[in-house]
């Protein structure tokens, strides 16, 4: 996925900040799991409310605040 993708993904549930998808440094692919940063936490909890299990692509994802 590129990061476009996210962001148009994410979108839906508020404005999103930022969006960082973690790539390996060699081959400059992704390593599974990025980072979205979202204005307002209440549209980061709608977010996972409502993409965490969600099938994409050939994924589901799994969507939960950052540790």
């Amino acid at each position: 996925t590129q990061d476009q993708d996210l962001r148009d993904l994410f979108t839906p549930f508020g404005q999103v900040n930022r969006v960082y998808l973690a790539k390996d440094k060699v081959t400059n692919t992704s390593k599974g799991f990025g980072f979205i940063t979202f204005n307002d936490k209440k549209d980061a909890q709608k977010a996972i409310d409502c993409v965490s299990g969600f099938g994409y692509d050939h994924l589901i994802l799994k969507v939960e605040w950052a540790k």
